[in-house]
């Protein structure tokens, strides 16, 4: 009898998740339906819940609890101190606990790094329009027009072609990495708070180790809607903010920004549109450029966090 070909990829699941428990048992059920599915899920708990420990006992996830919400990137590296020392864990999948991976999506993702020899492959993903959200940013000048022409899923073959392209950085939300990527380019900032980390950590990794996006893998990104439309407009502003001030700092201090500073005016006015031209939203967004380009604080630094207490002061008199 012939012996089995041992297996050439064994993957472990990283989840960053905070009281999101229907959106994390979606995750689960989609991960564990998926041939193959992940060698081992771990499940780092932002303001641990009793409810979702039970919830990744019933799905055989590894739940690991971290007292206080400090953000994305501190669960993530917890859940990295709990896969690393597998040995035989070969790639990481780093998750929000709000997608969908399709069916194939991590045999497609592995086969592509395999193909490639980068260190990490991010797919596209989808909000619940079905348009493309956070889209990774191209090497390629004229993919990065391309990219931006894609309305939905049916759409990104014409423009994007079946062939990965090495991308800038990514959003984080799903993205496959090969373990030594972690080894050599350290773990995720933790001084971010949130919206920023994981593109930091993008630009590390498709710097050292080289990374591709795929057009053959489309994941759903689907947030629960909110019950209190008042209380997500004030969370809408803060977070807004977060980003301003992170991707201000990544645009003048991180060397592999590329050319990030050319999209900060776009997204300065999209905040402006979106919350409104008044003179305390113009400082706001003032004040996370300051912050993040010339003080050099992510917004996870007191800095940060005083402004958003700002901000969500002023949210709170508009909407209450």
């Amino acid at each position: 009898m012939t012996a089995p070909e041992p297996q050439k990829h064994r993957v472990g699941a990283l989840i960053a998740a905070y009281r999101r428990d229907q959106e994390l048992e979606r995750l689960l059920l989609a991960l564990a339906a998926d041939l193959p599915a992940p060698a081992r899920v771990f499940v780092a708990d932002n303001a641990a819940s009793s409810d979702t420990q039970e919830l990744c006992t019933r799905h055989d996830a590894e739940w690991i609890p971290v007292p206080i919400n400090r953000g994305p990137g501190p669960a993530w590296n917890v859940a990295l101190d709990a896969a690393l020392p597998d040995r035989s864990l070969t790639h990481l999948l780093v998750l929000d606990d709000d997608v969908v991976p399709p069916p194939g999506a991590l045999a497609t993702m592995t086969s592509v790094m395999q193909a490639t020899g980068c260190g990490a492959v991010a797919p596209l993903l989808f909000d619940e329009k079905n348009m493309l959200w956070g889209f990774p940013e191209p090497r390629e000048p004229a993919l990065r027009t391309a990219i931006r022409g894609v309305t939905n899923q049916s759409s990104t073959t014409a423009a994007l072609g079946s062939d990965p392209h090495p991308f800038c950085w990514a959003t984080g939300a799903c993205m496959l990495y090969r373990r030594d990527v972690f080894e050599t380019c350290g773990k995720f900032r933790e001084d971010f708070w949130m919206l920023g980390e994981d593109l930091e950590f993008s630009m590390r990794a498709a710097a050292g180790c080289g990374g591709v996006f795929t057009a053959r893998v489309a994941v759903p990104h689907l947030p629960p809607a909110s019950v209190d439309p008042r209380a997500a407009a004030v969370a809408h502003r803060t977070k807004f903010l977060a980003l301003l001030q992170n991707l201000s700092y990544l645009a003048f201090h991180s060397p592999h920004s590329a050319h990030l500073r050319s999209y900060l005016p776009g997204n300065f006015r999209r905040y402006l549109r979106t919350e409104g031209w008044k003179a305390a939203n113009l400082q706001d967004a003032g004040t996370a450029f300051w912050l993040g380009a010339v003080c050099a604080h992510p917004a996870g630094t007191p800095s940060g966090a005083k402004l958003r207490e700002r901000a969500q002061k002023r949210g709170a008199a508009e909407h209450f």
